[in-house]
């Protein structure tokens, strides 16, 4: 969880992280992202999300090499083909033995 407490809206989330705002609704939607602050009442109302929140969703680590990388889905875990492939080949030789 990163420590970055910067308030932005959801136009803000699509603008700095260059994702699609039915992509930002759906995290909402799934709980995956939830707003820090609302102001106004209703469907209508303005939420507030923290940076470091959608920082978290939007980029990971590479277990395998250590790297940084933007995720294309919620789902990947590695930064390309060739440490997954690494990350299968190590792993299924320890499986073996």
């Amino acid at each position: 969880m990163s420590s970055d407490n910067v308030l932005l809206t959801v136009a803000q989330i699509v603008e700095q992280f260059g994702l699609n705002a039915a992509t930002v609704r759906a995290w909402i939607a799934a709980d995956r992202l939830k707003p820090v602050r609302r102001e106004g009442q209703g469907r209508g109302g303005t939420m507030y999300f923290a940076r470091g929140e959608v920082a978290d969703l939007v980029y990971g680590i590479c277990p395998v090499c250590g790297g940084g990388f933007k995720r294309a889905t919620l789902k990947q875990r590695f930064c390309g083909r060739a440490c997954r492939q690494r990350w299968n080949r190590f792993n299924a030789a320890g499986a073996k033995g």
